[in-house]
């Protein structure tokens, strides 16, 4: 019958009600007729198979530790932690709280930051050993005297290749000035 080898082949096999009904409908057939049913036997095997292969990927947080330089209006030093999560393939939604130290008119004053971004990545696959992104945001920041003032955010960077369970990015932030920033981000087990 059409069903024996099939765990040899790596197959699942289909119910018994599903074979006993195949196996019934070849046995009415002549013997040259029987490959139509066999050909349907082999297709009803393969579907669990590819319907395992269509299920949704979980969308678990990617936690990031982040180490910023202010390179303009004034210059500075931030450092903060994210999280991210996929929404989609290709795209990130991302929140990071970063507090640091600029310097404005010879005096440091400490400042804080909380950014709310929406990446693209150009290859979610991992295809590559290296991925550029893009992205936009909102944020605000707090100035040592006590006022918050909102901004918009334009984000780019690249993701180098995993380190282990670490995946390592450069990026430039443009939002009242520019930041250049290196991420540490946790990989996610399935592409980026």
């Amino acid at each position: 019958m059409p069903f024996e080898h099939a765990a040899a082949l790596g197959l699942e096999r289909p119910s018994k009600g599903i074979r006993d009904r195949i196996e019934a409908a070849m046995r009415t057939v002549t013997p040259g007729a029987r490959r139509a049913p066999c050909a349907v036997a082999l297709l009803l095997s393969l579907a669990p198979g590819a319907l395992a292969a269509q299920q949704r990927v979980t969308a678990a947080p990617q936690f990031e530790a982040r180490l910023d330089a202010i390179l303009s209006p004034a210059g500075g030093a931030l450092v903060g932690l994210g999280v991210n999560v996929r929404a989609g393939w290709y795209t990130r939604l991302g929140l990071a709280l970063t507090a640091g130290a600029i310097s404005t008119s010879g005096a440091v004053e400490d400042t804080q930051r909380i950014d709310a971004t929406a990446r693209f990545l150009f290859d979610p696959f991992a295809e590559g050993r290296r991925a550029f992104y893009a992205g936009a945001g909102l944020g605000a920041q707090r100035a040592a005297t006590g006022a918050v003032q909102g901004l918009l955010l334009g984000v780019v960077g690249v993701e180098g290749p995993s380190a282990g369970r670490i995946v390592p990015s450069v990026e430039l932030t443009l939002g009242r000035g520019a930041r250049l920033g290196v991420v540490l981000r946790t990989r996610r087990p399935q592409g980026r």
